[in-house]
């Protein structure tokens, strides 16, 4: 299945009336057109795909599975080079998607100071091509990296440790669990429901009905679009969750 190109989110500029005029014939070559500026915190999500009109539950995740499963594996040395030199470094630093902490560096940093969160946990399912997928992938803080461990995610009543809103405890129904800060948390629900898709992984109904609440309270954002559109050139394929989040919406059970 061809991978759709990305849609464009800004719109063309109307020419104003002087410009709409016909200009006098010059001998010197054209000025390159500029750009439109635009807010950058303005941002239209890249909407409904139409491939998946009309479908629902199995249908919907058969159609979802067929778009997106083929695609290009890295191994997982090369994703973690991507993510710490080119994905997530911004201006030559690296930030934890927990902890908010950030490194400096230009390389893959020592796995004691920062590593790679596989948000799917390697101990269930993350292995092969799975392992290497950078839409579930990443850069923690070691220490949180390793309090996360391979427990679910969910909401913490009982907190044992706190930093920078992520908290690790137990849950109302004293389930040892781990809940990621709020800018992060429709990631992670986005990024799950991915992996659930792509490698046909079952989602427990108690962790799939917070994963939607959190889907909705934290919606997709511009950055989140980019690392989508970044993440296409490396392995090929988008998450589709992350261009349209209301898909997750109309599945029952993941």
């Amino acid at each position: 299945m061809a991978i759709l190109p990305s849609r464009s989110t800004t719109a063309p500029r109307a020419a104003t009336p002087a410009e709409a005029r016909t200009a006098r014939p010059s001998t010197q070559a054209p000025a390159a057109a500029k750009k439109p500026q635009r807010p950058v915190d303005v941002f239209t999500p890249a909407g409904k795909d139409p491939r998946y009109d009309g479908l629902k539950d199995q249908a919907l995740i058969r159609a979802l599975h067929d778009a997106v499963s083929k695609h290009k594996d890295l191994g997982y040395n090369q994703a973690r080079k991507v993510i710490f030199t080119e994905l997530d470094n911004h201006d030559g630093k690296v930030k934890c998607v927990y902890t908010g902490r950030e490194v400096t560096t230009k390389k893959i940093p020592s796995s004691s100071d920062m590593n790679v969160e596989h948000t799917w946990p390697q101990s269930k399912g993350a292995t092969g091509a799975a392992k290497a997928d950078l839409h579930h992938l990443f850069p923690t803080d070691s220490k949180a990296n390793s309090i996360r461990g391979n427990y679910p995610f969910g909401i913490v009543k009982d907190v044992k440790w706190s930093q920078n809103g992520a908290k690790f405890g137990k849950d109302a129904q004293g389930r040892t669990v781990f809940e990621p800060p709020d800018e992060h948390k429709g990631n992670v629900a986005r990024a799950l429901f991915y992996f659930s898709t792509v490698y046909s992984k079952h989602i427990p109904p108690e962790d799939e009905a917070i994963l939607k609440q959190w889907n909705k309270a934290d919606a997709v954002d511009a950055a989140e679009v980019s690392r989508n559109d970044a993440i296409e050139k490396y392995q090929q394929n988008r998450n589709p969750f992350v261009d349209d989040s209301t898909l997750a919406d109309r599945i029952a059970d993941f």
